[in-house]
This record gives structure tokens, sequence and C-alpha cells, in this order.
């Protein structure tokens, strides 16, 4: 049904990841933020209660 002579192009390859990239960037970008403001958070705090305790 459909013939692949040749191979893909590679414009066609790296349009193809900058597309995938932006686009997961842009979906995924603010909840992957929003988790490692809230893990540094976290272990800011236990680093602070771990110094404290330890005084």
């Amino acid at each position: 049904m459909f013939n692949r002579r040749r191979f893909l192009s590679l414009p066609m390859v790296i349009g193809a990841v900058v597309i995938g990239i932006v686009s997961g960037k842009a979906i995924f970008g603010p909840p992957v933020d929003e988790y490692w403001k809230k893990k540094l958070q976290e272990e800011a705090a236990a680093k602070g209660t771990d110094t404290n305790s330890s005084s």
C-alpha cells in the first residue's frame, strides 16, 4: 500500500524533533516546574530541621 523507497530526509526529522520538544515543554513544562519547586522546598525544610535538631 505505502511503499517507502528512501529514508526520511534530515530536515524532516529535525523539524519533527523541534516540534516534539516545543510541544512537550508546553504540555509538561508547568507541572514539572511546580513539582521541582515543591521538591526543593521539602528538601530545604528537611535540611533546616536536620540542622536545627542536631545543634
